[in-house]
């Protein structure tokens, strides 16, 4: 297997191998990336556990990210790991605006990630209203799937439409939405696609 970078965001593997570990669709499918233990990367106000954490309750997200030079103070089981390749290895911690936005995240996501955190605090709360503005306002959601501009965008559309209204029929395809070289976008819809798996199956769609 062709090793594809040395560079890691440690809540990427944290909550991605989670994630798998708990899949149902995926279970068996899907190699459980290398554990790092959650005590390292639970409620640091970052987007991507925002993305996988059903229960985030912190009220708000960052997605810009540092390099952390110091590499004695990573986590021993990150180090142990990335150091095999000490000349390359870096490791991104979760910042404030004064960050580097490594996954080039768009004003497109930025929005629905502002709908998925009033989700994730209050379920009952966000209403999506076909719309091509695509913005957020007094938690409602002014979007279409189709609207959208981003790849992530679109999948997290996907999820709060299904969770919000039990509609899956923008999901109703074999065509996959992320970009094949995107490992953020690949995660993430695997974690939608197992949404979708398991709210068919249980209605015995």
């Amino acid at each position: 297997m062709t090793l594809l970078s040395t560079r890691l965001v440690g809540e990427m593997q944290t909550w991605f191998s989670r994630f798998v570990d708990s899949s149902v669709v995926n279970k068996y499918e899907i190699p459980s990336p290398a554990d790092i233990d959650l005590i390292y990367y639970i409620k640091r106000t970052s987007f991507v556990e925002l993305l996988f954490n059903e229960s985030y309750s912190l009220t708000e997200y960052f997605y810009k990210f540092t390099f952390d030079t110091n590499k004695y103070s990573w986590p021993y089981p990150v180090r142990t790991r990335l150091l095999v390749y000490p000349t390359s290895a870096q490791m991104y911690d979760i910042s404030d605006s004064t960050g580097t936005n490594v996954f080039n995240l768009q004003s497109d996501d930025l929005t629905v990630l502002d709908a998925l955190l009033q989700y994730r605090l209050d379920s009952t709360s966000v209403t999506i209203i076909d719309s091509t503005s695509n913005t957020f306002v007094s938690n409602i959601l002014y979007a279409t799937y189709s609207s959208l501009s981003t790849n992530l965008s679109k999948l997290i559309f996907l999820y709060l439409d299904l969770k919000i209204y039990g509609n899956y029929s923008n999901y109703d395809t074999t065509t996959l939405v992320a970009t094949s070289t995107s490992v953020l976008e690949n995660q993430y819809e695997t974690y939608v696609l197992d949404q979708f798996y398991k709210y068919i199956t249980t209605r015995g769609i």
